[in-house]
């Protein structure tokens, strides 16, 4: 076995008559060669055999083993190795699964993985998100009531779905943000407000509101508009949990107005777009809150007859 970064220093050529000082020195060479020996110091090899090999830890690339029996086997990292099983445990893995016939992990799913740089271009990553649009007009029953805004547009569904024509639904849990944009239409000739808020699973979010006022129409015929805005983040608990957009109007002369596409007519007007009556941008922005507590696993030390230990995270 050899060992690297380590050599037994030179002895002393001998005197030809015995010499104390020689001796002395000899002594003093064996005793710091037997020293590093015994020094529990960390040591690098070439290679080892042994017959067996209790406790302690491997790491390091590459591990090559014929014949393991792989219980409680914990696997630290996994680099350039082709998991030929579909599911592994987050901590422990059958050294059997492994093989390095091919680079590359083929599909690894997990439930929690922690690391400090993953890289990749993102493409297998969950982030939910969604456009959802309305293209109709849509009207105030009265006053007194909450009116659910509709929508009848899905561009971009990604773990984010309509419901009962309301009902934006998540199928994923976690921190959202939700930026809504809705054409507004007054033809009356006073001014008049539009209150806009959010309901949860059918219970009003507290503090989602926001009010706006809406100009007196300009004049018979040509009616004062506003487009409302508002970004706002909601936290979702559990899986298909829903969010509507609710909204109470002063007068029902304010409606919620799409207007048609325009068509290009030289030296009046260029080709103009369709205008959805809603617009409602969702995007993915955290997994959890309040965020939990990463506790990293330390090692129990205990010397002699020390009880009982026990380890908790908070």
């Amino acid at each position: 076995m050899a060992l690297e970064k380590f050599k037994a220093a030179p002895l002393p050529n001998p005197p030809p008559q015995y010499d104390q000082q020689y001796i002395r020195q000899l002594i003093r060479v064996l005793e710091n060669y037997f020293s590093q020996l015994d020094s529990l110091t960390p040591n690098q090899a070439n290679s080892y055999r042994a017959d067996n090999f209790y406790g302690g830890n491997f790491s390091g690339d590459e591990i090559e083993a014929n014949n393991v029996t792989a219980t409680n086997v914990t696997a630290l990292a996994i680099t350039s190795t082709y998991l030929n099983s579909d599911t592994i445990g987050v901590q422990y893995a059958d050294i059997a699964a492994l093989t390095t016939e091919t680079a590359g992990i083929a599909s690894l799913t997990v439930g929690d993985a922690y690391g400090g740089n993953f890289y990749g271009d993102g493409r297998y990553l969950s982030t939910p998100y969604n456009q959802i649009t309305s293209s109709s007009d849509q009207t105030a029953t009265n006053v007194a009531t909450a009116n659910a805004v509709t929508y009848d547009g899905d561009e971009f569904p990604n773990g984010i779905s309509i419901n009962n024509s309301s009902q934006i639904t998540f199928a994923d849990s976690g921190v959202y943000n939700i930026a809504y944009s809705i054409q507004l239409k007054n033809v009356n000739n006073d001014v008049e407000t539009v209150d806009i808020w959010l309901r949860k699973n059918g219970t009003d979010l507290a503090g989602s509101n926001t009010r706006f006022a809406i100009p007196a129409r300009k004049s018979t015929g040509d009616p004062s508009y506003l487009v409302a805005v508002t970004p706002i983040m909601v936290d979702l608990e559990q899986v298909n949990e829903y969010i509507q957009i609710m909204w109470r109007v002063s007068n029902t002369d304010v409606t919620i107005e799409h207007l048609p596409a325009v068509t290009a007519s030289p030296g009046v007007t260029p080709a103009i777009p369709a205008t959805p009556s809603v617009i409602v941008g969702i995007t993915f922005a955290s997994a959890q809150f309040p965020p939990g507590t990463r506790v990293a696993p330390l090692p129990v030390l205990g010397f002699g007859e020390i009880g009982t230990i026990t380890v908790s995270t908070p």
